[in-house]
């Protein structure tokens, strides 16, 4: 805290004399001092100078923020110096151990300055982003939602420019689009409702496009400071997932402090591009990493096949947590920063992902363990007696294990073989199967019906000759002879009242009268 509020003063004092003394020696030191910066990082003011014109006063930008221009300044000098002394290395005095002291801390707080600025400027450039592509909408539309990363988009836009024919720049977008993205941005340039800009659009387009790279560029410049002060800021996360990832993962979550804070389960998505339908090119979203961020970049997770990654990188991300706490309690307390909790949870990973990758171990042959020929002895009692009788031979079973003396019973062969029923099979010597046909009775029902039948069958065992009939005689029921020749007369003369040659036609209404 003491250490942030000193370079707070400090960079206040800066911005005050800056503004008290801005003249033209002033600008001319700013110049001089300008030959370490980047390229993209000089031309921030002349570019907002230049085009100031184009850009609205009143939109902010946070590349003209005094603090981030101090920043970097401070930076460049911190590099500068610690050149020197590299250059100087040598001197064993105990001053030299004060200033090795004093640039160390400031490293410290120029790192967690970085990692700020670095998250403020991703903000910025999602900012950016969305101003090309309110610019860039007229021309085409559909460009947004097909490319939604920010480099890929301002690349495109780069290239595509003013074109309305896009099978003009194929070969350009091949450079930086894959083959799926160019065949979908073609088919939807061909469609697009788009319509070419005019050169002052152009003009604002090509500032906003310039804008996103100077961002970039100094993103790179803080990056790259910080990557190489990893080592000395949190060393066990540098030995876990490396310098360059961690780096990366401080920028975007704005320090060491505000790292211990995620949860390992969201500590595998920072840093995701999501895609949607239209990104994919209308493909299928398997082949895309589904829930992994920056952290799936790192060697650990990145030297397994693709099957066991993801289940790597929750157990990765479980340990750089607790890397994180271990390596910001060092930091907080003043105690020495070491890389042990690191390396060693890296070597329990790297063993841990061995065994995952073997192959699986063949089943092992057990020999079955020696027999127990010995009776063991049982306690008597009730239980056991009882125990016994639930196994015991029955009677039953006594005599088919017993066999008559010079006795043969059945087939000789089985006989000889042994397949006999032993005394069950034999009346004659007490056995239990007996071979004398129970006599059952047959319930008959007592109805009428079952009565009359009864009688006729009687009456049929009676009648044995064969010249006994079925017919049953009674009161009510008897039998009546026909004669045939009779039936046809009677037919034959009702058929003649009617159909008579000579009966003419009759009414079928009734006579009056009757």
């Amino acid at each position: 805290d003491d250490l942030m509020e000193s370079d707070d003063d400090e960079e206040q004092k800066v911005k005050e004399e800056s503004d008290q003394g801005a003249g033209p020696g002033d600008e001319m030191e700013e110049e001089d001092d300008s030959d370490k910066k980047p390229a993209a990082a000089v031309s921030s003011s002349a570019m907002d100078d230049s085009n100031g014109e184009t850009s609205s006063p009143s939109s902010h930008r946070f590349l003209d923020n005094s603090s981030l221009r101090n920043h970097l300044k401070l930076i460049r000098e911190h590099i500068a110096t610690a050149e020197r002394k590299r250059g100087t290395a040598g001197a064993g005095t105990s001053a030299a151990g004060t200033r090795d002291k004093e640039l160390e801390e400031e490293n410290h707080h120029l790192v967690v300055q970085s990692n700020k600025h670095l998250a403020t400027l991703a903000e910025e450039m999602a900012r950016a982003h969305g101003e090309l592509a309110k610019l860039y909408n007229p021309k085409f539309p559909e460009l947004e939602e097909l490319l939604p990363n920010f480099l890929q988009y301002k690349n495109a836009v780069r290239i595509i420019g003013n074109e309305m024919d896009l099978t003009k720049v194929n070969d350009e977008l091949n450079e930086i689009l894959t083959s799926n993205q160019i065949i979908t941005i073609s088919v939807a340039g061909s469609t697009t409702s788009g319509r070419p800009l005019s050169p002052e659009e152009m003009k604002k387009v090509d500032a906003a496009a310039t804008y996103m790279e100077q961002i970039l560029e100094v993103q790179k410049e803080l990056m790259a400071f910080v990557e190489n002060s990893m080592e000395s800021l949190c060393p066990s996360i540098c030995a876990l997932i490396g310098p360059s990832t961690a780096a990366k993962l401080l920028g975007l979550t704005g320090g060491l402090h505000e790292l211990t804070k995620i949860p390992s389960c969201n500590l595998q998505v920072i840093g995701q591009v999501k895609h949607n339908s239209e990104s994919r090119a209308g493909l299928s979203g398997i082949s895309l990493k589904q829930h992994v961020g920056l952290l799936g970049e790192a060697d650990l997770v990145k030297s397994l096949p693709r099957q066991y990654q993801k289940k790597a990188l929750k157990v990765v991300a479980a340990k750089l947590a607790l890397c994180a706490r271990f390596d910001f309690v060092n930091v907080d307390t003043g105690k020495a920063r070491s890389a042990s909790t690191g390396l060693k949870f890296k070597q329990e990973l790297l063993e841990k992902f061995e065994k995952w990758q073997e192959p699986d171990k063949a089943p092992v042959l057990k020999a079955l363990p020696k027999p127990d020929l010995e009776v063991k002895k049982r306690r008597g009692g009730r239980r056991m007696r009882r125990w016994k009788e639930r196994f015991e031979e029955t009677a039953m079973m006594k005599q088919a294990n017993t066999r008559a003396f010079s006795a043969q019973q059945g087939e000789y062969g089985d006989d000889a073989m042994g397949i006999t029923m032993g005394l069950l099979d034999t009346a004659d010597s007490g056995g239990a199967i007996r071979k004398v046909g129970e006599k059952r009775k047959m319930r008959q029902a007592n109805t009428k019906a079952s009565r009359k039948r009864a009688m006729q069958m009687a009456q049929q065992a009676k009648n044995k000759d064969g010249l006994a009939s079925s017919v049953v005689f009674t009161q009510t029921t008897g039998m009546e002879l026909v004669n045939p020749e009779a039936n046809k007369e009677r037919v034959k003369a009702a058929n003649a009242k009617w159909f008579k040659d000579n009966a003419g036609f009759q009414s079928s209404l009734p006579k009056k009268g009757t």
